[in-house]
């Protein structure tokens, strides 16, 4: 779990220093007349929310700053041409899909910013009362100790996202007209959502055909934490600085997935990373696990196929004390060009961050909840009675009984998170002994764990 306060104290006097000695560098710098490129993933809702920050922003800085956007839609796209533009030299200004190992790695190729020397600014940062307003529990995720980062912060969240699991209420509500459960509500228990699962050959779809399964597993390292940290296990031994993957509470979550799988009550969705939460959204299965900011493109298809499902969004089960949250943060990040140029861009992720239109629109929008305090009291009526999956989820994020936990970050992180899909995959599909498979794949995370390490310190 995250020590955020005391990492918040530390960083706050390592923050003033940084920025004392860093606020002569944006003396004489004149953003006025700037046009800057910002390459980014958004679609659907998300990419029409951006347009319309955008244009709001374009038409009304006073500065006669232009936000220009280079659209890649959902997927690797933004990262990709990020890689290549580092080779190239062709980078934007700003660069979505900006989570906090990336960044970590844009900035040791020497072309990232860091944002603090523009957040504390007396000219350009924010107001007390915007500071006020901001988390900065969750700015610290992005604040990675490890040097060289040296808890400078790399890259501004766009907003918490987090692993959810998605329910079928209607599919519940059948199951306990017919006897076959007595828990109230959603299973918040393994024995109650195995019970539920493995009902699911009881159950239709809205169109009459059968169920593909109870649960819809998606195979992603994500998945597999969540159950691992909900089941009273870790991933990560924060004492002794490594992974570990075969402590009692992991071995016990991997067990009961495997078996899961083994009697048929999960199985995987063909047709890609979001296949399994695609035919929930058909009625094709009771449960399935994604982004909680997946709400719109589960909607759309439901209305698109014409069904009326009653749905929430929800943790998956847990064992007494270890209800918890797998939290994201999606982010932004400005990549090095002239002293106006970052200046310019930071004024745009400023106004995105603290106008409260334009966070009333991203929110509305792109479905991410808002670490800005000010800005639920700003959303509509109809946007909360009409997006139950959003209000469950803020309720489940505020639930201080919850366990908040994040991946360890560092630049490499992307490679654990392939080896614990891996690890998964290895359980289900390919039938290995479950201690076996995590002593294996803890080995494997750690050497390349020791690897950053040793490659950072030399």
């Amino acid at each position: 779990m995250r020590k955020t306060f005391v990492l918040f104290v530390l960083l706050a006097l390592f923050i003033v220093s940084l920025t004392s000695a860093q606020d002569d560098s944006l003396a004489g710098v004149d953003p006025t007349g700037v046009t800057i490129s910002y390459w980014h993933e958004w679609a659907g809702t998300q990419e029409t929310g951006m347009d319309q920050i955008i244009e709001a922003f374009n038409s009304s800085n006073p500065y006669g700053i232009t936000v220009e956007q280079t659209k890649f839609g959902a997927g690797s796209g933004v990262s990709d041409n990020v890689s290549a533009g580092i080779t190239s030299g062709e980078l934007p200004n700003i660069t979505g899909d900006a989570f906090v190992s990336r960044a970590q790695g844009w900035y040791l190729d020497g072309v990232l910013v860091p944002l603090d020397a523009y957040l504390t600014h007396p000219e350009w940062g924010l107001s007390e009362e915007e500071m006020a307003n901001i988390n900065m529990d969750v700015l610290a995720i992005n604040r990675p100790a490890l040097p060289p980062f040296d808890g400078q912060l790399l890259a501004w969240p766009v907003g918490v996202s987090s692993n959810v699991k998605s329910v079928n209420v209607d599919m519940l509500n059948t199951l306990r007209e017919q006897g076959v459960i007595d828990f109230e509500g959603v299973p918040t228990t393994f024995e109650d959502f195995r019970t539920a699962a493995c009902a699911y050959d009881q159950l239709t779809s809205p169109d009459g055909s059968a169920l593909n399964g109870g649960w819809a597993i998606r195979g992603s390292a994500d998945e597999l934490s969540g159950f691992v940290y909900s089941a009273g296990g870790t991933i990560f031994d924060e004492e002794n600085d490594r992974y570990d993957f075969t402590n009692e509470g992991a071995i016990t979550a991997m067990n009961y997935l495997q078996e899961l799988y083994n009697d048929g009550c999960a199985y995987y969705a063909e047709g890609g990373t979001f296949a399994n939460t695609g035919e929930f959204s058909l009625g094709l299965n009771m449960f399935a696990m994604g982004s909680s900011v997946g709400v719109p493109f589960i909607q759309g298809d439901m209305n698109n196929a014409g069904f009326d499902i009653n749905w929430i969004n929800t943790t998956g089960p847990w064992t007494e004390g270890n209800r918890t949250l797998a939290t994201f943060l999606r982010g932004v990040a400005i990549l090095q060009g002239t002293p106006e140029e970052n200046l310019a861009a930071w004024l745009f992720i400023k106004y995105w961050a603290t106008d409260p239109e334009a966070q009333r629109i991203w929110t509305e929008s792109a479905q991410y909840q808002p670490f800005n305090s000010a800005i639920p009291a700003l959303l509509s009526e109809e946007f909360l009675s009409g997006n139950p999956q959003f209000t469950s989820f803020a309720e489940a994020l505020a639930d201080p009984d919850i366990n908040i936990w994040s991946s360890p970050s560092h630049p490499r992180s992307g490679e654990i998170s392939e080896i614990l899909a891996e690890l998964f995959s290895n359980i289900t599909i390919g039938g290995m002994d479950v201690e076996t498979a995590a002593a294996e794949a803890e080995e494997r995370a750690n050497e390349v764990y020791q690897e950053v390490l040793e490659d950072l310190e030399g």
